[in-house]
């Protein structure tokens, strides 16, 4: 009962109950025309065909009418007419086309007339048949034929009207009931119309069957399943809604792999952080355990505890900032703080403030930048993050006696700043790599040291600036780092 009840309501039943409806009103439709045509055809005929016979008959009747027009000769010469055909209904006009004598079976009257303009038109030149008008009595359109005739003693003109509508209808269902063309043409009509009603089924089935399929693709797509794709087979509406649901299916499907690759990230980042954090928190309360022990320590190593301390210190702090620079970078609801500003003047900045720190590893730490250089439009804070980052890899990548360079030239598309250094690189295989988050080198995973967050912090800056990070490095000669800012 509800399979029953799904196909009655079904785009299939819908589409064929308005396909019959249209094909049996069109088939009666078509049928009614035809009818009618071979009405007017009959009648066309008849008129045709009968067209003098008023002129002949009034020959016949031209001398009994000169004795009268209800003359007893008159009315014997008329019923004898009418007995050779029954179907013929005579009557008697007058020039104004009233009815002066009226010589049908049964008889009804003179009071009627006739349009003598339909008259005249039958009697002109070359007349478009049928000529049709109301006839005397039947008060029906019909065909006629017509001759004018003088009537009377006197001559009075008229004219001699046969009403040939009677043997017309006679003669057009004589044809249809026993024409063999009328009855290869309702056959054919009617075989016609079922192979057309079958084939538009058949039609509707194969063209519902591509949507009976796209929505099983659809179903099986919402239980889950996200590598359904629909076949667009053809370049038509049905095609293109296949297309769109595909669309639709890559983009919910790519929501959903990143949605995975952002949860994966995430236990990555919360076991990392664990590991990240307990290591100088470990260290800190051990220190602080051994600064706080019962027995006496020298000054020397007392000083070398707090140093340790304040090393992991500054490391969780240097973690933690980096912490709250990931979240708001993640946080895509917030817009860059854009503002022009000299990056000449930056970059100088930055430099002097890790002179000092250069100079305790041993580095040379120089700048190549014109004061005159042009402003760039981009956050402030957040680049001189990223310029900071790539200073303090590079010095720590580089070994006493080794140089770092800040490098700013203006190009087309904008300022390209490069941090340079002739540390140890980066081998081939991991420079895709390092910009992940809390990827380490194997020379950084060695020692120890970095907690991977650093560069991938500098790519998804760079990023919301549109100012995709270079890197270029080979082992033992160095690494350069490049990225492009726009001109403010």
């Amino acid at each position: 009962m509800n399979r029953l009840g799904r196909l009655i309501h079904s785009l299939y039943a819908r589409i064929a109950l308005v396909y019959l409806t249209s094909l049996l009103l069109l088939s009666v439709a078509t049928a009614w025309i035809a009818i009618s045509q071979f009405n007017q055809l009959g009648r066309e005929f008849q008129q045709r065909m009968e067209i003098d016979l008023a002129a002949n008959l009034a020959r016949v009747m031209q001398e009994p009418l000169r004795q009268g027009a209800n003359s007893p000769a008159a009315r014997q010469a008329a019923r004898h007419i009418t007995s050779i055909n029954s179907s013929l209904s005579l009557y008697l006009l007058d020039e104004n086309g009233r009815v002066v004598a009226d010589y049908a079976q049964p008889s009804c009257g003179t009071a009627d007339a006739v349009d003598v303009r339909t008259l005249e038109t039958l009697l002109g030149d070359s007349p478009m048949l049928p000529v049709m008008t109301i006839s005397p009595c039947s008060h029906q359109a019909g065909v006629f034929s017509v001759a004018r005739i003088h009537y009377g003693p006197t001559g009075e003109p008229g004219y001699l009207y046969a009403d040939l509508n009677n043997a017309a209808q006679t003669s057009t269902f004589a044809m249809l009931r026993t024409s063999s063309i009328t009855r290869t043409l309702v056959f054919s009509g009617l075989i016609a119309l079922l192979v057309s009603g079958a084939i538009g089924l058949i039609w509707f089935g194969l063209l519902t069957r591509r949507f009976s399929a796209l929505i099983a693709t659809v179903r099986r797509f919402s239980k889950g399943d996200y590598s359904q794709r629909a076949a667009p087979l053809r370049d038509d509406e049905i095609g293109h809604l296949a297309r769109a649901f595909n669309d639709m299916a890559g983009t919910i499907d790519a929501q959903i792999q990143a949605m995975r690759e952002t949860d994966r990230q995430r236990r990555e980042l919360i076991a990392n952080l664990s590991h990240d954090f307990r290591t100088p928190l470990t260290s800190l309360r051990g220190y602080a355990e051994r600064l706080l022990d019962s027995e006496p320590i020298s000054s020397r190593e007392r000083s070398r505890s707090i140093q340790a301390i304040m090393d992991n210190a500054d490391r969780l702090t240097r973690l933690s900032q980096q912490l709250s620079t990931l979240s708001r970078l993640d946080a895509y609801d917030q817009p860059l703080q854009l503002a022009p500003f000299s990056l000449a003047e930056l970059a100088h900045d930055i430099v002097g403030k890790f002179q000092h720190q250069a100079r305790e590893a041993g580095v040379t730490l120089s700048i190549d930048c014109e004061p005159s250089l042009a402003w760039v439009s981009a956050d402030l804070g957040l680049i001189d993050r990223v310029l900071s980052n790539l200073i303090d890899n590079a010095l720590h990548a580089t070994d006493s006696g080794g140089s770092v360079r800040l490098t700013a030239r203006a190009e087309a598309r904008g300022v390209k700043v490069t941090i340079s250094d002739d540390g140890a690189g980066i081998a081939a295989e991991e420079v895709p790599l390092i910009t992940q988050r809390f990827y380490r080198t194997a020379s950084s995973r060695a020692q120890c040291e970095g907690s991977g967050l650093g560069l991938s912090i500098v790519r998804e800056i760079c990023e919301r600036h549109d100012a995709p990070l270079q890197i270029r490095s080979q082992p033992g000669k160095g690494t350069e780092v490049s990225v492009v800012l726009a001109y403010a």
